[in-house]
């Protein structure tokens, strides 16, 4: 049985003091039985349940959105504050947090078997989690402003936004899930020099609910020449049941006399945990709640004060129903073998290959400048569908030294792409990768945001006191002193991430921001002025009627370089009583790491680092254990 209770304070860049209150319970029971030394079952179930509360600055203190005259917002005091305020030349957006009260739970029931039999060692059982999410919460209560123009913060003073966009209402929403697996594993040792892993996996997760049928789903017809808002308890998805994944390993010793060693293996994996922001998107739109996308139009101009009193984009957001979950299948094949002096050596192939990955569209959108090739259309709404996909193969060499008076110390060098379609590489609004064209789905395939094509990593460890050499035989104040000390080191280096070049500006037919990207004129993208990282020259705004052709994770960001070590000693006071001395340092060398680069290229900030690694810590920790 386990108890927990926290609280905790944040603050943001301007200063807002955010708070929460989280408690929890857990309760875990299990029987076993066993049968005979070679075969026994568990059986056990869990209940857990917790509270969330969170409480931004401005909550029940003060109506910044109210006394600056913009309507159309969250009256309710718990989400007092300010509107959102996004802005193209770099300025630092104006964000604060909403309130929200979560309350889980769920309950689990396990079972799970193993039996040995000759040369088989058979294990098997499965999983049922039923899961309740009780919340409180406004999606967008005060709404976001955006404004792209060159004169952005001056169209802000005038009060004139690009675009706006808000969610609010159906605050009080009732999530219910189910959750199964079934599995059934045979270790089959099929003679001396080969072992054989046989496996199958079946998962199952049912869409997340809403208890009182309120999620709200946009269902098109034909190539979206029309779209029905369809209520319902789960927005219309279809059950996906099929979820079967196969499992396979070898370990293969080809030469007896020999200390070379083949391992290969293959194997599906599901990604069940991709319902729940889909209802949460789902639960807060029209017409059960307010939810409006708008750019600002002469047929829809735009004020900070009206800007959320409109009705164009009613419902912004839609999810196939024939959704199917995600799953990768990943295939390795490796060889090892002992070298002289202690080493060891290892070479390893991996690859993965993931399908109906997440990817979002806009349908009816077109190029800014163009002529809407049909303005009867419905548009101004994302839609979420399951055809992404991506792929993944690296080359690994690992060189390893064994402990051998105390050091040991290993190497790894890996070579890699990646490459996707989809949101695990895509960064846009809604957490998911929105396609530029809609029509065009082909040019979204790109570097995956986290492709890092060469990485080498160093590990090293030395005890002192340990082999002739290390002064073993070490004794008096000289032994006590110097002996027993454990220091490492761990030092990586790579390559940069790939980063996109974007444009904030509005969508042509719908108010979403941040899926556009510019024209590459052709010249070096890294021959960058002093001061600059990039070169802006590189881009230009797209000519009027077309959409950028820079291609996605085409610019490598910043190198990587981190060095981290250690040193720790246990000191025996007596039988009974013992000190543990810790001294850890990242980033020993105080280097400079960039993570990314601003790539807004009609930004002022376009090629200066957004973000830096931290600098050097160093945390000193004594324990006593008795």
């Amino acid at each position: 049985l386990q108890y927990q209770n926290t609280r905790s304070d944040t603050t943001n860049l301007f200063g807002f003091l955010d708070t929460s209150a989280q408690q929890g319970i857990r309760a875990q029971g299990g029987w076993r039985y066993q049968f005979n030394p070679r075969r026994f079952v568990n059986m056990g179930m869990t209940y857990s349940r917790q509270g969330t509360v969170s409480v931004p600055y401005f909550s029940n203190r003060s109506n910044i959105s109210g006394l600056a005259g913009i309507t159309g917002g969250d009256t309710d005091a718990r989400n007092w504050g300010p509107p959102s305020l996004v802005f193209a030349s770099g300025i630092t957006s104006l964000s604060a947090s909403n309130y929200s009260a979560i309350h889980n739970e769920s309950v689990q029931f396990n079972a799970d078997s193993f039996w040995s039999h000759g040369r088989h060692n058979i294990s098997y059982g499965g999983d049922y989690t039923r899961q309740l999410q009780n919340q409180y919460g406004q999606q967008n209560p005060r709404g976001s402003f955006t404004f792209v123009s060159p004169t952005d913060f001056t169209d802000f003073l005038k009060g004139v936004p690009s675009a706006s966009n808000i969610a609010v209402g159906n605050a009080d929403k009732y999530f219910r899930a189910n959750l199964a697996d079934g599995y059934a594993t045979d270790d089959w040792r099929a003679r001396p020099g080969l072992s054989l892993s046989l496996g199958m996996r079946w998962e199952y997760m049912s869409p997340v609910g809403e208890k009182y049928g309120r999620l709200v789903n946009l269902v098109p017809v034909g190539n979206f020449a029309s779209v029905t808002p369809l209520i319902s308890e789960t927005g219309g998805i279809t059950q996906d049941r099929n979820n079967y994944a196969p499992r396979v390993g070898l370990a293969w010793r080809p030469f007896s006399a020999s200390s070379l060693l083949i391992r290969a293996g293959y194997g599906v994996y599901y990604d069940t945990n991709v319902y729940q922001p889909i209802a949460a998107q789902m639960a807060q739109q029209a017409p059960l709640s307010k939810s409006i996308r708008v750019s600002n139009t002469p047929a829809t101009p735009l004020t900070l004060a009206n800007g959320f009193q409109g009705t164009a984009s009613a419902t912004t957001f839609g999810v196939a129903q024939d959704f199917k979950v995600g799953y990768a299948q990943n295939w390795q094949l490796s060889a090892q073998r002992d070298l002289p002096g202690a080493l060891q050596i290892n070479a390893q192939y991996l690859g993965v290959k993931g399908t109906h990955a997440l990817q979002q569209i806009l349908p009816n959108t077109y190029p800014n400048g163009a002529i809407n090739p049909c303005p009867t259309c419905p548009s101004g709404f994302s839609f979420l569908t399951s055809n992404g996909n991506s792929t993944r193969h690296s080359g690994q060499v690992t060189i390893r030294r064994r402990l051998r008076s105390g050091f040991s110390a290993e190497t790894t060098y890996t070579f890699a792409k990646a490459l996707d379609n989809a949101s695990l590489g895509g960064a846009g609004f809604g957490g998911y990768l929105t396609a530029q064209n809609w029509r065009d789905l082909r040019a979204e395939r790109g570097l995956s945001n986290f492709d890092q094509r060469h990485v080498i990593s160093f590990q090293t460890q030395y005890t002192s006191g340990l082999g002739a050499k290390g002064g073993t035989l070490m004794s008096g104040k000289s032994g006590a002193l110097l002996k027993d000390w454990t220091f490492t080191t761990n030092i990586t280096a790579g390559t940069g991430f790939p980063l996109t070049p974007q444009l904030i500006a509005t969508q042509a037919g719908t108010g979403a921001t941040n899926t556009l990207r510019p024209d590459y004129t052709g010249a070096d993208v890294y021959a960058a002025p002093n001061g600059l990282h990039l070169n802006p020259a590189a881009y230009r705004l797209p000519v009027s009627g077309t959409y950028g052709n820079a291609g996605r994770g085409s610019i490598t960001g910043p190198s990587q370089f981190t060095m981290n070590s250690s040193v720790s000693r246990t000191f025996r006071v007596t039988d009974r009583y013992s000190a543990d001395l810790q001294i850890n340092a990242n980033n020993v060398l105080n280097h400079v790491n960039y993570t990314s680069w601003n790539t807004v290229t009609n930004s002022a900030q376009f090629g200066v680092p957004t973000s830096a690694s931290q600098m050097r810590l160093v945390q000193t920790t004594l324990r006593l254990r008795f």
